[in-house]
């Protein structure tokens, strides 16, 4: 397990709901890893906001640091849904993405984020 930190939240209308309810939101994350995960991230969000409250996200994320003391980087795949004040994401890695020590890296991670301000990354990754 890895412990994270946001950075930095910045996120910008990409289209409001004119023709529809739903709005679109783009979002760029800046991370801090602690635990398994050592290191820092940049994720890029898309978000479709409903009139509920509640969002879809899909998004990008490129991690560089160290996993188990294997240094490198990699490119994460999100899928997540925001309701209720708090946030669920699933990610996969993207296969051929891993650099250096990380170049074979392979797996998935999940995370469930609310207000607090650090949260947790379940990682199943495999070297």
């Amino acid at each position: 397990m890895s412990k994270f930190t946001i950075e930095s939240w910045q996120e910008s209308d990409v289209m409001k709901g004119k023709n529809t309810q739903a709005s679109l939101r783009s979002a760029v994350i800046k991370k801090h890893y602690v635990g398994v995960l050592q290191g820092t991230s940049i994720t890029h969000y898309s978000l479709c906001y409903l009139p509920n409250g509640s969002a879809t996200f899909t998004g990008i994320e490129v991690f560089t640091g160290q996993y188990q003391a294997c240094e490198g980087s990699i490119s994460l795949l999100h899928e997540g849904l925001f309701e209720h004040g708090e946030a669920k994401g699933t990610l996969s890695i993207i296969e051929g993405s891993g650099t250096g020590q990380l170049k074979t890296i392979s797996g998935t991670a999940h995370f469930c984020a609310g207000e607090q301000k650090e949260h947790e990354l379940h990682t199943h990754f495999s070297l």
